[in-house]
């Protein structure tokens, strides 16, 4: 932004016009001023114009993130997933979730191998923070045929199990009271993490790698079938037979799994296209009427209007579907896109298919959703769109005026450095004719008073 002037006139002389001179200089500036002036009252109407098609920009932005959002929604899916028997297992979906339904038996949810240590020949523990049942710092942790180095500078019961916490063996060590409160016996218990049957065992390795853990129970794969087919074990009750499924076993018995798309999703997305929608159309509203903005009588306002009034206007028949209404979008008197979902829940309960079919996609350019997305890409194109287009004038125009003041004002300045120095010439050459007239008439006095004196 240009907003560069003449600068006042600095001119001081001697005479007695001086103040006469310096304002003549001002007045010839104020004046060559002018064409400056109404250039750079032209570049700040255009820079509030420039102003208000950048904010309109980042509406129709937010207008088409929430188009893409609602494609997303509608064609990508929102889906849940149900079970028929919540005992035998539960389940949920998430994004590549595939629609349909299958049967889940399990035949066994596994279990976790247990081992504890021993009181054969073991120290007893009666405060785990300082005691152990071994007085070595070294061990060795087998998981089957895997083995782990387990050291426990501190010596205590407490470190030993966190020294297996700590080792990235597939378990979990604690320390448990096996005795009374009165009179503790604290052991070592260590529990394998998969649901498999797993071997554990810790040994001594300063004390002949003597074994200190004995097993209290076996574990055991969680076995299931889908639809029949041959068992699969599993090292946990967390199972994924497909995209975006997840499963988690809770029983043994036969349930069936149902995946569907839901219109959660779909409803969430046309509650935000609404609001932005909303808060485009307000923007061009004050850019009309007498007291409007920027863009006041500018196209771009009444085309951009236009534009959106094709987007609500959209009708299409897709069984049950035949309108933007049908989906619970309706315009206030004020002009607003209001969304009811219990109107669009009632839709995607009766038919989520004709729902679906009706808003379409970006990719088929079809549908609602295809042709808004083809109205909003005129508009948001960042080569050819209108508001693209509109921003790059206006900005082209700024540059060009402020060119032009650049130059105005160049000139300006030597038209204020040539006045200047006229005026300061003949500023001088009336202050030496002033003081000629200053000396005459002084010599005048003189001589007319010696002639009163009779000289």
């Amino acid at each position: 932004m240009s907003t560069s002037s003449s600068s006042p006139a600095t001119f001081t002389g001697s005479s007695a016009f001086s103040a006469s001179l310096a304002q003549q200089i001002s007045n010839s500036l104020n004046i060559a001023s002018i064409p400056m002036q109404n250039l750079q009252t032209q570049q700040t109407t255009l820079q509030g114009q420039q102003s208000e098609l950048q904010t309109l920009s980042s509406d129709f932005s937010s207008l088409g993130n929430a188009l893409t959002a609602l494609d997303t929604a509608t064609n990508s899916g929102s889906f849940s997933a149900t079970t028929s028997s919540p005992l035998v297992a539960t389940a949920s979906a998430s994004s590549g979730a595939l629609a349909g339904n299958f049967s889940l038996t399990v035949s066994n949810i596994g279990a976790n191998t247990n081992a504890m240590s021993n009181d054969t020949g073991l120290v007893k523990v009666t405060d785990p923070a300082v005691g152990n049942i071994s007085t070595s710092t070294d061990f060795t942790l087998w998981i089957n045929s895997t083995s782990y180095d387990i050291s426990n500078p501190t010596g205590s019961l407490d470190g030993l199990a966190n020294a297996i916490n700590s080792s990235g063996a597939n378990v979990q060590a604690t320390v448990v009271n096996v005795g009374s409160s009165s009179s503790p016996d604290y052991r070592l218990s260590v529990q394998s993490l998969d649901y498999a049957p797993d071997t554990v065992q810790l040994n001594d390795t300063a004390n002949g790698n003597a074994a200190l853990l004995t097993q209290l129970s076996g574990g055991a794969y969680v076995q299931y079938q889908v639809n029949g087919e041959a068992s699969v074990n599993s090292t946990t009750r967390v199972l994924n037979p497909s995209p975006g499924l997840t499963i988690n076993v809770a029983g043994v018995g036969t349930t069936t799994v149902t995946v569907a798309q839901n219109g959660n999703g779909i409803s969430n997305a046309l509650s935000s296209l609404a609001n932005a929608y909303n808060t485009a159309i307000a923007e061009l509203a004050k850019n009309r009427g007498q007291n409007g903005g920027a863009l006041t009588g500018d196209s771009t306002v009444y085309s951009l209007t236009e534009l959106l009034s094709n987007i609500t206007n959209y009708t299409g028949t897709s069984g049950s579907i035949s309108s933007l209404a049908d989906l619970g979008l309706t315009f206030d008197q004020n002009g607003n896109l209001n969304f009811d979902s219990s109107v669009f829940s009632q839709a995607a309960s009766a038919n989520l298919t004709d729902v679906t079919n009706f808003l379409g996609s970006v990719a088929g350019g079809n549908g609602f959703v295809g042709t808004t997305n083809n109205i909003l890409t005129g508009i948001n194109d960042p080569s050819t769109g209108i508001l693209t287009q509109a921003t790059q004038n206006v900005t082209t125009e700024i540059t060009g005026l402020g060119n032009q003041i650049t130059d105005d004002q160049a000139k300006v300045t030597l038209l204020q450095q040539t006045l200047t120095a006229q005026m300061a010439a003949a500023d001088a050459a009336i202050a030496t004719l002033e003081q000629q007239a200053s000396y005459l008439q002084m010599m005048f006095q003189t001589q007319n008073a010696n002639a009163q004196l009779g000289f």
